[in-house]
């Protein structure tokens, strides 16, 4: 239900922080199936943070329905954490560094932190967003 916030239980914190791909479904359209596509992401404990470019198909139909889903597995430990939410899109300088320095912290583990005004430099150059999702309703399992 939208404007609801759903937790993420505490057991999932250390499989969310791990470096795993995620894939998140998008609304295309009435009678089309979901645009899904895999993502990195970052989960704050309260929402998940994914970039994205302005010119990508996922971008143009989150303007038109907020709506997604995002599935993070690990089939060989049966794990799984599948949110839905509301995606919201966040273009300030703030989001942007943070969720790069997170990303880049999380999945290229020892590269060397680039300046924050080259990172920006790059992030604007590529015409990059924050979607940030709020969990609505979360559903996981472990074994």
């Amino acid at each position: 239900m939208p404007g609801t916030v759903a937790t993420v239980p505490e057991q999932f914190a250390q499989f969310l922080a791990e470096p795993r791909t995620g894939i998140l479904s998008v609304a295309r359209g009435e009678g089309r199936p979901p645009h899904a596509t895999p993502v990195w992401f970052h989960f704050t404990g309260e929402r998940f943070e994914v970039s994205i470019t302005r010119n990508r198909t996922k971008f143009r139909h989150l303007e038109r329905r907020p709506a997604v889903s995002l599935v993070i597995d690990d089939p060989m430990a049966w794990r799984t954490v599948i949110i839905e939410g509301t995606a919201r899109i966040l273009d300030d300088d703030a989001s942007l560094l943070e969720t790069a320095r997170a990303l880049r912290t999380k999945y290229r583990q020892g590269s060397p932190m680039t300046p924050d005004e080259e990172i920006l430099r790059g992030l604007r150059a590529e015409e990059r967003v924050v979607i940030a999702i709020t969990p609505e309703h979360v559903v996981s399992w472990a074994r």
